[in-house]
């Protein structure tokens, strides 16, 4: 199997490692799952906008032509892998399994929405978005960075309601 085609399924494997660990913490609350979400989202969104790199072409390359699809499955596939591993979970009647279960397939059923965006704007643009590297990179920047934002306030309004 080569490197592409074990690259899915290493997503979801992951995904299902990562929600079974998930699952073993006890009393855990999804907004705090969905503010490590943010926080990682935007860092990878100031990585990949920072001027320190983005001033060589090769990197706006890479950021749109690799990057932003390994994304894409990333955002697809790994909740798809949490949710399988915290269903687990809740079946052993681990003490967070429900918690990931229920917080993962949130976040992919939301996240499929950001995604049809994300693949008609940065992955395979289509008119009236530009089709330059340049505005498919500041896309990519943006999504990530908006995402991030957006997740952490999302949890920080949770964290204030009481969870």
């Amino acid at each position: 199997m080569t490197h592409k085609r074990a690259f899915k399924p290493a997503l979801i494997l992951l995904g299902a490692l990562a929600g079974f660990r998930l699952s073993l913490i006890p009393a855990l609350h999804p907004y705090k799952l969905l503010n490590v979400a943010g926080l990682l989202y935007t860092l990878l969104g100031v990585v990949v906008l920072s001027e320190i790199v983005a001033t060589a072409t090769w990197w706006k390359t890479l950021c749109v032509q690799v990057i932003s699809p390994a994304i894409r499955w990333i955002h697809y596939l790994v909740p798809i892998g949490a949710m399988l591993g915290g269903a687990t979970a809740a079946v052993l009647r681990k003490p967070s399994g429900m918690s990931v279960l229920v917080f993962w397939f949130g976040f992919w059923g939301a996240s499929t929405l950001v995604l049809y965006l994300f693949e008609h704007i940065v992955v395979f643009p289509k008119p009236p978005f530009g089709q330059d590297v340049d505005s498919r990179w500041r896309w990519l920047g943006f999504f990530l960075v908006m995402c991030g934002v957006c997740c952490q306030l999302l949890a920080g309004i949770a964290d204030m309601l009481g969870g």
